[in-house]
């Protein structure tokens, strides 16, 4: 028997709300709004993840002459953002929670933009003409999980 794909959907983003709530409940507002203020950090965040791990991605596409499934596959999974799963991880290692999580709530915003950006310019780049990413790309879905993420952290907070 085989899972319809909408409840598959539903059941990810569940799991994605309550990681996401989990995390946020265990941060102090003063100290989010003090990493929100924390530029230099944020901005070092943002430009590894948005410019540093998709240019990485696409220069591994190319130097190992990746076929079109591979290549794109490599090329989505470093063209999207650190979701909540590294708040877990910055939980179990007693990191800054609450950089991890301001940088998940700016990150999943940008990647409104920034993922159809660096997919669509890496995969021209990469295979031409080949790859039509851009009608490939769920825009709902993407959507929703943004909504999922930030109402997670709202609420949390």
């Amino acid at each position: 028997m085989e899972i319809p794909p909408h409840v598959v959907s539903m059941v990810g983003h569940s799991l994605l709300f309550i990681l996401a709530l989990g995390m946020s409940a265990t941060v102090d507002i003063n100290s989010l709004m003090t990493q929100v203020r924390n530029t230099k950090a944020i901005t070092t965040g943002v430009f590894t993840q948005f410019i540093v791990l998709p240019l990485l991605g696409f220069l591994t596409v190319k130097m190992f002459h990746m076929e079109n499934l591979s290549g794109l596959m490599l090329l989505i999974v470093t063209c999207s953002p650190g979701g909540s799963f590294s708040n877990w991880w910055c939980s179990v290692f007693n990191a800054d929670l609450a950089l991890s999580i301001t940088m998940t709530s700016i990150s999943t915003i940008l990647a409104m933009i920034m993922l159809p950006l660096n997919l669509y310019v890496y995969s021209l780049l990469a295979f031409g003409d080949e790859v039509d990413v851009m009608r490939m790309l769920d825009f709902r879905e993407l959507a929703t999980s943004l909504a999922v993420v930030i109402t997670a952290v709202t609420i949390g907070v």
